[in-house]
């Protein structure tokens, strides 16, 4: 088996990634845009000791949870990959994919709750656009830029904002990111800038439709308008800055949030710990008698005080790296609430939660593997109790899970 070799497959099941997997010749082929049960006509197009992929020359016949992808770009783009599915579809891959690395990797018996979900298009609150010929996204692992109309994943606000960007002069701008609220549709403009510009040109063109527009270049620049925009989860308001990360599913997040809550049992004598806390939202929301947060990034813990006075609540921020802050801490917390990256959880960071002691630890991960990892550090102390999950992303493969453990008694 070569590349450039071509071959009529039967595709059995779906990778993680969502890709159709099949075989040949004792090899597992990944095949983009296949799905089971399909007879398809595949092009090899990588060979190597890990691992062999192809594409889809001919279908032969489409599964029925096949849908006709309405994105134009969808082909090119690569945001998106797995539209192909039906949502229905898209939800059972993502219970499925959980399950199975779940019984792979742990090997417990964990209850997995069923999906959470609302709209399929038009939830996300960013978008980064690039610049080159045209304005648009990257082609999938190149710097081939896809000049598009309209993102169908991007808040209606965003691509108000797409529509008057085509028609202007972007010359020396390399990226352009658009952050909308969904609370009052207000939008923020962040223009990266290689070189000169005319800001008064920028301001001209879009004054009318955002409440705030920055410059970047060595340091962010306000040029127009307000320094944040605000958006609401549930009753609490958190301010949006340029650089700050917020959940790009604002409708989601409040029913993430509200699961995280209900987990941590909170009530007005809990002590709550809320470690990689962004910029606060998670543990500003679930409350307590009192709540410590800890976040890396300084300029997160910035707007995590700008939000406890917002909404008018006593806590701490800590910048810091969560194991490092903790192991300095006195550890009186009756929850433990984790949000990590997709790397996980630090092996420092599992063992002083775990010293900490707390009856309950919340875990919020936005990658089933990592999650596993963790669970087995954690497993010898707590009770694996259930999963729940949520579709924070749609129409991509990635599922985000909040897990609850109880402290054994030993």
């Amino acid at each position: 088996m070569k590349v450039g070799d071509s071959y009529d497959v039967v595709i059995d099941r779906l990778n993680h990634q969502g890709k159709g997997i099949c075989s040949i010749d004792g090899r597992s082929v990944f095949v983009l845009d296949a799905l089971p049960l399909e007879k398809v006509k595949i092009r090899i197009d990588h060979v190597s000791k890990k691992f062999v992929s192809g594409y889809v020359l001919e279908r032969f016949n489409s599964s029925s949870n096949r849908v006709n992808v309405a994105c134009p770009y969808y082909e090119l783009c690569g945001g998106c990959d797995i539209m192909h599915m039906s949502y229905d579809f898209q939800h059972d891959f993502k219970i499925n994919k959980v399950r199975d690395i779940m019984n792979k990797f742990v090997k417990d018996d964990i209850k997995i709750l069923d999906i959470s979900f609302d709209n399929q298009f038009n939830y996300r609150n960013k978008a980064t656009f690039h610049v080159k010929e045209g304005i648009g996204f990257y082609k999938e692992k190149t710097y081939d830029l896809i000049d598009i109309d309209k993102c169908l994943i991007a808040s209606m606000e965003i691509n108000n904002v797409l529509n008057i960007l085509k028609k202007m002069n972007l010359n020396n701008v390399s990226e352009v990111i658009v952050r909308s609220s969904y609370f009052d549709k207000s939008i923020m403009v962040i223009f990266s800038i290689v070189g000169i510009v005319d800001e008064g040109y920028f301001i001209d063109c879009l004054k009318d439709i955002s409440s705030s527009i920055y410059i970047k270049k060595d340091k962010y620049k306000l040029i127009y308008g307000e320094k944040y925009i605000v958006d609401k989860i549930g009753d609490k308001k958190f301010v949006i800055s340029p650089d700050s990360f917020f959940q790009v599913n604002t409708v989601m997040a409040y029913k993430l949030y509200s699961k995280v809550r209900e987990y941590a049992c909170v009530d007005n004598n809990t002590n709550v710990l809320d470690l990689y806390c962004g910029t606060g939202t998670i543990g500003l929301f679930v409350g307590g008698k009192s709540l410590v947060g800890v976040e890396i990034n300084a300029s997160a813990i910035h707007d995590a005080n700008i939000n406890k006075d917002l909404n008018g609540i006593n806590a701490r921020f800590i910048c810091g790296d969560s194991g490092e802050v903790l192991n300095k801490l006195d550890k009186n917390f009756d929850v433990v609430i984790v949000d990590p990256p997709r790397s996980g959880l630090s092996s420092l960071s599992i063992n002083e939660v775990i010293s900490v002691g707390a009856s309950r630890v919340v875990y919020v991960s936005c990658d089933p593997v990592t999650l596993a990892r963790d669970l087995n550090i954690f497993k010898e102390y707590y009770d694996i109790k259930e999963i729940s999950l949520f579709d924070m992303f749609p129409n991509t493969n990635h599922v985000e899970t909040v897990m609850v453990l109880e402290r054994k008694t030993l």
